[in-house]
């Protein structure tokens, strides 16, 4: 890295990538300190990048068509809760630029290729991984992972390419470009616009990344000492209800405001919100407790899930928990949770699933569709709707 380069803009590589999958080649480019100051952050960078590219010119799954991968200045440091990584694209559902985040080791390890963001762009000819490692790229078959779920493609790419690479993978939602597909890591999802889909597009199964490269910091001692007073602080009571019940506590707190979305958002209240509650999952269920990486807080809390007999689990969050299970007015556990781990199966963002799935009951409720099984209440119509769209 230039002498400058670490003076002006600390926390950055001041680079990066651009990947063309239609010709298996690379480019790398500079990034000047202005730009880093006025687009800060990886969402900034990534819609910028976007921007640059005039993206936004072309249809979101075209093969002309970028999304970008983008690493904060805060990515890679020892500050608690900042290993995500933004994906930036123009999104198939709405058509707008849109930015989904996620967290987890993929953003650390993106980031130490040397670069502040990957753009890619083009269309491989066939199912393909992506490999980058700093700045080398190569493209390999991807067709023995094509239709399997991200999580079981993440575990046959550890075995084939071991763990020091992370890696970034779509499900087959996103291979059959439902628009609001999503990328997982890990279990950690963007799934909010369809980025799945757009990397569908481009016949990319998964992203494997790994790298050496570290950003410099303008005090390291001081961000040590920052980050070991935000740890502290974050085992404080301002997250203990994060820590025990995890995001999913805020069901009945917005509950009792009458804001909890309910029956396609008809009511604002839902009478067996208590079913739903982590405080009766705890009792009902096995429970562990895990963190994103780089994370002091741990609130994700993930819940035993038999399956056909079989032993399983699945992650719970707020979001999923009220779009699968409030907002289609069904209150079982069991069916909620097994709602949820579909859309992981599938790689579909549960918020957009749930509400796709609600709007639909409320049009066969007012006679505007002919799907008399597709009910408010059916856990049964819910998990059938799921298959339907993830297949």
């Amino acid at each position: 890295m230039r002498e400058d380069k670490v003076s002006t803009a600390n926390g950055y590589h001041q680079q990066y990538l651009e990947v063309n999958v239609s010709t298996g080649t690379a480019t790398q480019h500079e990034l000047d300190t202005a730009v880093l100051q006025q687009s800060i952050g990886g969402s900034g960078l990534g819609t910028h990048l976007l921007l640059e590219h005039e993206s936004w010119k072309h249809d979101p799954l075209a093969s002309e068509a970028s999304i970008v991968f983008a690493f904060s200045p805060l990515v890679g440091s020892p500050l608690t809760t900042s290993a995500k990584f933004a994906v930036v694209s123009r999104s198939p559902l709405t058509g707008r630029i849109n930015d989904s985040l996620a967290s987890s080791t993929f953003a650390i390890a993106g980031k130490r290729t040397g670069n502040d963001a990957l753009l890619i762009k083009g269309r491989a000819v066939s199912p393909s991984i992506l490999v980058i490692e700093e700045n080398h790229i190569s493209l390999k078959p991807a067709d023995h992972l094509w239709g399997l779920p991200a999580e079981d493609a993440e575990l046959q790419l550890r075995e084939e390419f071991g763990n020091n690479f992370s890696f970034a993978v779509i499900g087959p939602a996103g291979e059959e470009l439902v628009r609001y597909a999503t990328i997982s890591h890990s279990g950690r999802h963007a799934g909010r616009g369809g980025s799945g889909a757009v990397l569908g597009s481009k016949n990319i199964k998964a992203i494997a990344v790994r790298g050496n490269k570290r950003a410099a910091w303008h005090d390291t001692a001081g961000l040590i000492e920052q980050a070991r007073d935000l740890s502290q602080r974050s085992f404080g009571p301002a997250t203990e209800k994060y820590r025990e019940l995890g995001t999913a506590a805020n069901v009945l707190v917005f509950n009792r405001l009458n804001c909890l979305p309910t029956r396609n958002f008809q009511k604002g209240s839902f009478e067996k919100a208590e079913e739903l509650s982590p405080e009766a999952m705890n009792i009902a269920r096995e429970k562990i407790r895990e963190s994103c990486a780089a994370c002091t807080i741990g609130c994700t809390h993930v819940y035993s899930i038999p399956v056909d007999g079989r032993p399983s689990r699945t992650r719970i969050e707020y979001e999923n928990l009220f779009a699968l299970g409030p907002l289609c007015e069904v209150s079982d556990q069991q069916t909620v949770l097994q709602a949820s781990q579909l859309c992981d199966h599938y790689g579909l963002d549960t918020i957009s699933t749930g509400g796709t799935i609600a709007f639909a009951m409320e049009c066969v409720e007012r006679g505007f569709l002919n799907e008399s099984w597709l009910t408010f209440g059916s856990g049964d119509a819910l998990l059938q709707a799921i298959h339907m769209i993830g297949r």
